[in-house]
């Protein structure tokens, strides 16, 4: 590739004598910058960069040169150096979990996240900086992640402030989550919080609304924990729970430009909003949210709050400044919510009781020449049968929205008989359920 003119770079077999290993690392950069020789630029470093630019075999792409050519042209956001930090084959949650006590309690270690850290901060950004014109300090420097690269974000923002002034983390992988024979859902947080507020620091966090068990709660939970250890929402902390996403590349690319516009752009003034949530909660049963999410001019989205709230009856229902809504009296009210001079309006009906779980059973019949994998993931773990289907049965709390295609392992997906990928499946528990799915062939081994 001639790099007069490319714009994004791969360094090949970039080995580490912290982690005794080597992957690819990919460089965006900006379109002025075999032009413009005399300027440097800020950058922002994001893991599992083998899907920052490109899809694979394992996952699709978050296009992000895509997302920042276009900020870029549009204004919005001056021109920075992206650098795509690839895992490594079966490496990937041994780097990217620090290791804490609760770790323990849900995982089998070791854990390599401070090696993991050590190799960023003292071989790859070294490296960054010696061979590309970069802006240094942590005022000019980003890290952005999502799942399990959202919880190694988290940690290493916290852990030296002093290098990264700027995280993302987006639908971390915060709580371990499983379910006992029963079918009772366990819940365990294996993240360590830090109780602290370091100065300068700047934190976009988010969790999309259709990703199962990466459940919008844990997201909203620790924005308060943050705002108790003194960030405050819509100035260093922003807070997206995103109405309707999954937990996948695509997802993350299309609310990417959020976070792009907060670290490196202006966000612009509240132009629309509108209040999502269940139209049904009950007097009895599970808390429920409303959701107030505000559209930018400049195209940045986030959840609203604080904001005002109000009830037309608030006889029949109540919402509480963090959003949480108690239900008081059967009947249906309408509830509006006002930010910075832009409002929006939501029906509501109180009934007597939601259920606080819902069970939901899955079964799957498979391809014959499927291999006997003792479980596969349908929304929820299926175990295989005698017949060569599988099925499981679990009690899940009400309200959440699947989305996912199923899986028989890490890449290895469903996909339509013809070859192409299957559209994503769903559903959502507002009730019992009984769903029945047909997988038509797979992707193939990785070797």
């Amino acid at each position: 590739m001639d790099n007069t003119c490319s714009r994004l770079v791969e360094i090949k077999d970039f080995a580490s004598r912290i982690l005794g290993n080597s992957r690819s690392i990919y460089v965006y950069l900006p379109p002025s910058y075999y032009t413009n020789t005399d300027h440097y630029y800020d950058v922002l470093y994001m893991h599992d960069g083998q899907h920052v630019f490109a899809s694979d075999e394992t996952g699709g792409s978050w296009e992000m040169h895509q997302s920042a050519d276009r900020l870029a042209s549009e204004g919005k956001i001056k021109e920075i150096i992206i650098v795509g930090i690839s895992t490594v084959p079966h490496q990937r949650l041994n780097e990217y979990f620090h290791d804490n006590p609760l770790m323990h309690e849900s995982f089998q270690g070791p854990f390599a996240g401070e090696h993991y850290e050590n190799f960023i901060i003292d071989e790859v950004i070294p490296y960054i900086n010696k061979h590309y014109r970069t802006r240094t300090g942590s005022q000019h420097t980003a890290m952005m992640g999502s799942s399990a690269g959202g919880i190694v974000t988290y940690n290493i923002g916290f852990r030296r402030p002093d290098v990264f002034g700027m995280i993302a983390v987006m639908s971390p992988f915060f709580y371990h989550n499983e379910f006992d024979v029963d079918g009772r859902l366990h819940e365990h947080p294996f993240y360590q919080r830090y109780h602290t507020h370091p100065e300068g620091l700047r934190i976009w966090l988010d969790m999309g609304g259709a990703e199962g068990l990466f459940m919008e709660r844990y997201a909203r939970e620790e924005a308060k924990f943050l705002v108790a250890d003194g960030f405050v929402l819509g100035q260093d902390l922003m807070l997206l729970l995103d109405p309707g996403a999954g937990h996948s590349q695509l997802d993350w690319a299309h609310r990417v430009h959020s976070p792009l516009l907060f670290f490196f752009g202006e966000i612009g003034q509240p132009a629309s909003i509108r209040l999502v949530g269940e139209h049904t909660i009950g007097q009895k049963g599970p808390d429920k949210w409303m959701n107030p999410v505000v559209t930018y001019t400049s195209g940045f989205v986030r959840t609203g709050l604080p904001g005002v709230f109000h009830v037309d009856h608030p006889e029949v229902l109540a919402v509480l400044p963090d959003g949480r809504i108690k239900g008081l009296a059967w009947g249906s009210t309408v509830v509006h919510y006002t930010e910075a001079g832009v409002s929006a309006s939501k029906e509501m009906t109180v009934v007597e009781e939601v259920p606080e779980l819902v069970q939901v059973t899955v079964h799957v019949k498979v391809p014959n020449d499927t291999p006997p994998y003792p479980t596969i993931y349908a929304g929820i773990e299926v175990t295989y049968k005698e017949d060569g289907s599988y099925s499981g049965t679990a009690m899940i709390p009400h309200g959440l929205t699947f989305t996912f295609r199923i899986s028989r392992g890490f890449g290895l997906h469903e996909r339509l008989g013809d070859g192409s990928d299957i559209i994503h499946r769903s559903f959502t528990t507002n009730q019992n359920m009984v769903l029945c799915y047909e997988v038509e062939a797979w992707d193939q081994e990785l070797h």
